[in-house]
């Protein structure tokens, strides 16, 4: 069963790699039209100006401005083509109006980062600033409630434009509070492996990991991540996610659902849903609660 649902996920990856170049292409775009200035997108978001002349199998042939003979690029390797207006000067993040969408509100993707970095906050519990060393790793550190002190680290890449792996930890330290018997602060955290299928148009993400607690003896917590959604306006994400943790010790399972909507507006994204718990062992389900984030990018 194991190995259907990864060949599975690996055909859906291919057919969409396949077909999806065409979303990346402005609909204005006119190939080998040399009266429009075409403004091209790589994956590691280097920026060329010229003439898209043609796609030909599973490359696209670009003149660049200033060049006589046009280069064969990797469909792979294409962000965006657009139409470069000198005025307005909208690349892909701005021709939307919006912020790139790379993460839900508390689960990760290994979707591509569209930003240098970002100041996110929840519900005034959760205050994290991330920066990116590069294109593929994204570090912060914040807060995490009154007490504990929030470090967070991501390192994904993209194996095709709609197939990302990534790994991600997040760690808390909460000096204030000592181990017993032991001395020495309480470390909680986790580490995931992530695969996210699609792009920010629409995305599945699955993740496994575990969770840790040096005050706790006992064997570490399974935990699972489930995520899925798109964009469904040029502003409005909705999407919906859940961990889902089990404990091999006391054979325990615990659910954390939510359903969620995000509206970006330039460097802007704010964050609104619902979530609940369900712990199986005191069959604890309460009515969903309401929630609001805000993200800021630069």
């Amino acid at each position: 069963m194991r190995h259907i649902v990864l060949f599975a996920l690996l055909a859906f990856s291919v057919g969409l790699s396949a077909q999806s170049f065409k979303s990346r292409i402005h609909y204005k775009v006119n190939m080998g039209d040399s009266s429009q200035l075409h403004q091209l997108i790589l994956l590691d978001y280097t920026k060329l100006l010229g003439t898209a002349v043609e796609v030909e199998k599973d490359s696209i042939y670009f003149l660049v401005r200033g060049t006589n003979e046009p280069t064969a690029i990797p469909l792979r390797e294409l962000r965006f083509l657009g139409v470069f207006n000198s005025v307005e000067s909208r690349p892909y993040r701005d021709t939307r109006g919006v912020p790139g969408f790379s993460d839900l509100t508390y689960e990760r993707t290994a979707l591509p980062h569209h930003s240098k970095g970002q100041i996110r906050v929840i519900n005034l519990l959760y205050s994290v600033a991330e920066w990116n060393l590069n294109k593929n790793l994204r570090l912060g550190v914040g807060l995490a409630g009154p007490l504990g002190i929030m470090t967070t680290q991501k390192y994904r890449f993209s194996i095709t434009p709609d197939l990302h792996l990534g790994v991600s930890s997040q760690i808390l330290f909460l000096p204030l509070i000592e181990r017993f018997p032991n001395n020495g602060p309480v470390v909680l955290g986790d580490v995931s492996a992530m695969l996210t299928v699609g792009n920010d148009r629409r995305f599945a993400n699955f993740g496994t990991g575990i969770l840790f607690n040096n005050d706790d003896p006992g064997s570490p917590i399974w935990g699972h991540r489930f995520g899925i959604g798109g964009r469904i306006s040029p502003r409005w994400h909705v999407y919906s996610e859940m961990l889902m943790t089990l404990n091999d010790e006391f054979s325990e399972l615990s659910l954390f659902p939510s359903i969620n909507a995000s509206l970006g507006a330039k460097k802007h994204r704010w964050h609104f849903g619902i979530f609940t718990v369900f712990f199986d062992e005191d069959n604890f389900f309460p009515p969903p609660l309401p929630y609001v984030g805000y993200s800021y990018y630069w």
